[in-house]
């Protein structure tokens, strides 16, 4: 039969101890190139979830920008109205006596729409401190957490 030496059987031994821990280093690399994998996927995903709440945070707050041009606008359209009717119903008061009545009755109209337009011009400015304030609170406390301070500028 065939004899094994000291040396074949220490060869065989190393043989098998090589082989033994080449395969665990294979698989321990298959394992890390899978969590790697995994890793990157997840902050793909990441970044892809991020860049969407930046888009929908800029804009709301282009909204909210333009939302302001548009009621300033309107702002001045009505108070310019209110100042140009109070006008013509004072005209109209000192030109007619016998209609006095009815013009004083559209005056004091007048300066109730007027008076209207002031409160609601009130609300407004205290919507628009109240927007300002959450925006400087977004943009001091939640905009260096999730990177958008692009949007603050």
């Amino acid at each position: 039969m065939f004899k094994l030496s000291k040396v074949n059987i220490a060869l065989i031994s190393a043989l098998v101890f090589v082989s033994y821990f080449a395969y665990n280093c294979w698989q321990d690399e298959r394992l890390a190139v899978m969590r790697a994998n995994k890793a990157e996927a997840k902050y793909e995903k990441y970044i892809q979830d991020n860049n969407e709440v930046k888009k929908i945070e800029s804009n709301i707050i282009e909204a909210i920008k333009n939302g302001y041009a548009k009621t300033d606008a309107l702002r001045n359209d009505v108070d310019n109205g209110l100042v140009e009717l109070r006008v013509k119903v004072e005209s109209v008061e000192r030109d007619s006596t016998a209609s006095s009545n009815i013009a004083n009755k559209a005056l004091r109209l007048a300066k109730s729409a007027q008076q209207d337009y002031y409160n609601l011009t009130n609300a407004i400015e205290y919507n628009k401190v109240m927007i300002d304030g959450w925006q400087k609170y977004y943009c001091k406390e939640i905009a260096p957490k999730n990177g958008t301070e692009f949007m603050c500028d």
